[in-house]
């Protein structure tokens, strides 16, 4: 039995040999196994034949391929420059799949024809190639149809004036290679419109700054997108004409602009001269090789892969030296061209034949690498502006140090904007959240514009609805320019540091405000409003006030604003001994999927919110940002058309011996009131000082508070009369301005210390950030004083630095404060004049320093409004943000004119009587103006019809109010007014007159009057 099967196997071997042997490639043919090369890159196993020189035909019987072959000399290589040459090849179906797919991939050329030779049937002929309609979109190849155990021989003729790598072959099945085409189709068309939308927002941003390395950029992502979209075929998919000669140019024009975009960002001309000029030298010799390029693609070849490497390698060098040397936007850069250079320098040196092919789509993961490269090298940019803008700050801020003083300055600065992330948003301004913005913003409609563009580009749009879509398109390009001009508008960007505070705070006494503020705004739209304490409650806590009011008035005025009927309300507990603060309201509500997006920066819960109300979609982010720095976080409970609720938890710190409240009653024991008694001043006989300020009415102010301490007061208006007068005076303390003409406070520091002078000098200066002050502390001074001057804090530093004789009662008079505030009235309409000059002719030095003189010295005088509004002004214009200035300037100078001018009114008695408060004055104005038109029907109509009491309850309901406001043009005919109305009936031509004169003044006051103008500021 043992011999039969030995038999039978060896007679089965020697049948398999035979029938091998009968149907054997030549050497001319490979055979391969279907089942082997699945998938597999067989082009190094197969012979190429050159068919440059010849110029048979191929044959049309299989028996006559072989024989036609040896008449062919072997091919070795292929020439870039154009070549010919063919590849035969056998394949046995081995496998249960009856539709495959010849794949040849790796290079660009312009005829691939494949011939499909069988035995019982006559040869095929399929042509495909670049610039060709291929039956892949993007890919060449063709799909042929072989049955399980049949043969077919494959013969592939390759033709183009240029070869742009050696070419690989793959036979796949046909399902597999179109999911793969699918696949990389999506992929080709996301990376491209990646790199067209970055490029013409950067065109943008150069038409808005006319700064030459965003056109650069742009210019360069722009033809590198044109060059991957050649190389696939894209202009012809689109119907365009052919985009065959741009293949190579579109290359050499993006390592020219490259070249230029190296040198601009990374500052080469100062840092590294002589990388700038070899980079100028290529982007020269590119500019003259662009004709070959034309000419012949195959030099272009040569020409784009040696242009594109020396521009790469160079900026890579020098990317990493910048970045080593300190400048952090270098590092975007460097992982851009690294996102470049790994892909394309391998697709170059295979190009130049230094490396052999793999076996990996070249092109491209090239494209893909270009793509990441635009992306990374807008956020480079955009980090260089965020560097630009901290630069200018701190370099305005230490103009008087050495170049090494200033570098170290500006580097510790910047770590601490990075580790503290202080609170710009109120004080500054500044554009930290460009990334993020540009992200959020703008990807919505690149959805719309890239989804449809997809659609058109694949064929899933008809053409009659093209029209429709491209519209579609261009409106979401409109609405994407819209989101662009909101990201550059300073007011509507967040900043990204914020310091926080722990200090004793009366919590009853903020609710109180939060109650009476967000009470009235509710009750003035017709909705409900409650305040619910849950007991036992702290009287006291330790907390950031400011922080804590600006997070639940933001809470409660979206709660109002998005309330059209119901009720709004605050409850307060402690829950697992933290704060526990909720807002309430029967509004719209918040959907679950909204919620999730609610927080987010610039996101409303849906599209029509900004349409409806408006606003940037920023408080609740904010919100949440200021809670995490209390130690907290804010929640939300909503649903559809039943309200919503925000939970604000923080950290509970009581402070000590501070009392529980368990009822109402006992709140207003615990709260603490403002007491009207004067303040007793110390008594300084016998000290002298010296007043150093530009301002003569902040000079004025401050001499007359040191003179009613009895103190002995010089003063000087700059730095060289300061040195002058101590030369033959000795003081016991020197307060000295910072900023002054002919030499400034610092400078003025530095040679009194020099000369041996060590007399306390206080600082003083509108400038009150943490750094600065440390800064003016390092420089020698004693101390600081913060413009504008808080009485507490001026005697309290007083009291440290001179002698004590006892204590005066003889604070400022009312009578000296009415004249320093009309005098400081005349200095702001001067002041107002020369900004309205210097905002003509957009002169930001001029506006930068009228602004910090003013926002020394308005808040001293009552004009605090005007001080703060100021503040901002000055800060934009340090930072060169003509944008800002020329958009809030305008509106802040006339709120200082409404400040300053209005018809009737005696404006510094009106701020005098509002405690020196302009903006309670304004307010005050604005309330009576809005009440005064019923006011005056109901007094009118009461005195037609004899009714006496009325009509004096009338008048009273605000002849005080205009009193107080100083409506010195209507008192007389109020005074009259009431007098008639005492003494009995009067009769219509006795009143009427002084009626006239009343409303008149009234209506003329609601003309100059505008309430919108503190709000939108």
């Amino acid at each position: 039995m043992k011999q039969v099967k030995l038999l039978i196997g060896f007679l089965t071997l020697c049948v398999f040999i035979t029938a091998n042997a009968s149907v054997a490639p030549t050497d001319n043919i490979a055979s391969f196994s279907l089942s082997v090369i699945n998938n597999q890159n067989i082009s190094n196993k197969v012979s190429y034949l050159s068919l440059k020189d010849s110029s048979t035909l191929p044959p049309s019987q299989l028996d006559q391929l072989d024989t036609w072959l040896h008449t062919l000399t072997s091919h070795q290589s292929t020439s870039v420059l154009g070549d010919k040459y063919v590849v035969a090849f056998e394949i046995y179906n081995d496998t249960q799949l009856t539709e495959w797919f010849i794949y040849p991939y790796g290079s660009v050329v312009q005829s691939i024809e494949i011939l499909c030779f069988s035995i019982d049937n006559p040869v095929s002929y399929v042509k495909s190639g670049h610039g060709l309609k291929n039956q892949q979109d993007f890919h060449y190849g063709n799909k042929i149809a072989i049955s399980p155990g049949q043969r077919k021989t494959l013969l592939m003729i390759f033709e183009s004036e240029y070869f742009f790598a050696p070419i690989k072959i793959l036979v796949k099945p046909h399902v597999q290679a179109e999911q793969l085409f699918q696949s990389e189709n999506v992929i080709l068309l996301i990376s491209l419109g990646m790199c067209l939308a970055l490029g013409i927002y950067n065109l943008f941003i150069f038409f808005s700054t006319r700064n030459k390395q965003y056109l650069t950029y742009a210019i360069a992502t722009l033809a590198y997108a044109f060059g991957w979209a050649a190389v696939f075929g894209v202009p012809e998919y689109v119907g365009l004409n052919s985009s065959e000669h741009w293949l190579m140019p579109a290359y050499i024009i993006g390592a020219l602009f490259t070249s230029l975009f190296n040198i601009q960002f990374l500052r080469l001309e100062e840092s590294a001269p002589k990388t700038a000029k070899t980079l100028k030298i290529i982007a020269l010799f590119a500019t003259l090789s662009l004709p070959f390029a034309f000419y012949s693609q195959g030099v272009g070849l040569y020409l784009a892969s040696l242009f594109t490497s020396i521009a790469c390698i160079l900026g890579l060098y020098s990317g990493v030296r910048s970045w080593m040397s300190g400048y952090s936007p270098a590092k975007y850069f460097v992982f851009a061209l690294l996102s470049v250079v790994l892909p394309n320098m391998v697709g170059n040196l295979m190009n130049l034949g230094v490396l052999p092919g793999l076996n990996i789509n070249i092109y491209l993961l090239g494209l893909i690498g270009n793509s990441l490269d635009s992306l990374l090298l807008a956020f480079a940019l955009a980090a260089q502006l965020r560097l630009l803008t901290i630069q200018n700050i701190e370099l305005t801020a230490s103009l008087e140090n050495t170049v090494q003083e200033r570098t170290f300055e500006l580097r510790k600065s910047n770590y601490q904007l990075e580790q503290t992330n202080s609170d710009l948003i109120e004080a500054s301004n500044t554009k930290g959240r460009f990334l993020a913005t540009m992200s959020h913003e703008i990807r919505t409609p690149l959805t719309s514009i890239i989804g449809y563009a997809d659609g058109i580009l694949l064929g899933d749009i008809d053409k009659a609805e093209q029209e429709r879509v491209t519209k579609i398109i261009a409106e979401n390009g409109n609405h994407l320019l819209s989101v662009i001009n909101d990201i550059l508008d300073i007011s509507k960007i967040e900043a990204n540091k914020l310091d926080f505070e722990s200090i004793p705070t009366p919590l009853f006494s903020i609710l109180a405000q939060i109650e009476s503020v967000v009470g009235k705004r509710a009750r003035d739209k017709g909705l409900a409003f409650h305040l619910e304490y849950q007991y036992p409650l702290p009287a006291h806590i330790k907390t950031d006030p400011t922080r804590l009011k600006q997070i639940l008035f933001n809470l409660t005025n979206n709660a109002i604003k998005f309330t059209e009927q119901g009720y709004v309300g605050l409850s307060v507990s402690l829950v697992d001994n933290r704060l526990q603060i909720q807002v309430k309201d029967s509004g719209e509500g918040i959907t679950e999927q909204q919620q999730e997006h609610l927080f987010q920066p610039f996101t409303q819960a849906d599209s029509s919110i900004n349409r409806r109300f408006g606003g940037t979609g920023l408080g609740l982010s904010i919100s949440r940002r200021l809670a995490n720095g209390l130690g907290g976080d804010i929640k939300v409970h909503s649903s559809p058309r039943k309200g919503s609720t925000f939970t604000l938890n923080i950290d509970l710190s009581v402070v000590q011996d501070s009392p529980w409240i368990n009822n109402v009653g006992e709140i207003w024991q615990s709260t603490p009131t403002k007491s009207v008694k004067r303040t007793a001043l110390p008594n300084f006989v016998g000290n002298k000082v010296l007043l150093a300020d530009d301002h003569p009415n902040n000079r004025e102010l401050i001499s007359i508070l040191l003179k009613r301490m009895n103190i002995t007061v010089t003063e000087v208006e700059n730095g060289k009369q300061v040195l002058e007068t101590i030369f033959y005076q000795k003081f016991d303390l020197i307060l000295l301005d910072i900023h002054m003409p002919q030499m400034d406070g610092t400078e003025a520091l530095k040679q009194i210390r020099a000369a041996g002078n060590y007399t306390p000098v206080i600082a003083l200066t509108a400038n009150n950030m943490k750094h600065e002050i440390e800064h003016y502390m390092r420089l020698g001074f004693s101390d600081h004083l913060a413009k504008p001057i808080s009485r507490h804090h001026f005697i309290t530093k007083l009291s440290f630095y001179l002698n004590k004789q006892g204590e005066i009662d003889s604070p400022l008079h009312q009578g000296d404060m009415l004249r320093l505030i009309k005098d400081y009235q005349l200095d702001l309409s001067e002041q107002v004049v020369n900004l309205e000059q210097a905002l003509k002719q957009s002169d930001l030095t001029i506006i930068s320093e009228i602004a910090h003189r003013i926002r020394g010295s308005a808040g001293s005088f009552g004009f605090d409004i005007i001080g703060n509004k100021f503040a901002d002004i000055e800060h934009c214009a340090l930072q060169d943000d003509e944008i800002s200035v020329a958009y809030e300037l305008p509106k802040i100078i006339a709120l200082t004119k409404l400040c300053i001018d209005l018809p009737g009114v005696d404006i510094a008695q009106g701020i005098v009587k509002h405690h020196n408060s302009a903006k309670q004055f304004l307010d005050a104005i604005f309330d009576l103006v809005k009440q005064s038109q019923q006011t005056l029907i109901d007094l009118s109509a009461a005195l037609d019809n004899n009714e006496i009491n009325s009509a004096l309850v009338h008048l009273y309901k605000f002849f005080p109010a205009s009193f107080d406001c100083a409506l010195v043009k209507s008192e007389p005919a109020f005074q009259a007014l009431e007098d008639m109305i005492k003494q009995g009936k009067p009769e219509s031509h006795e009143y009427y007159p002084h009626l006239d004169i009343i409303r008149a003044h009234l209506a003329e006051l609601n003309e100059a009057l505008q309430p919108s103008l503190t709000y939108d500021i």
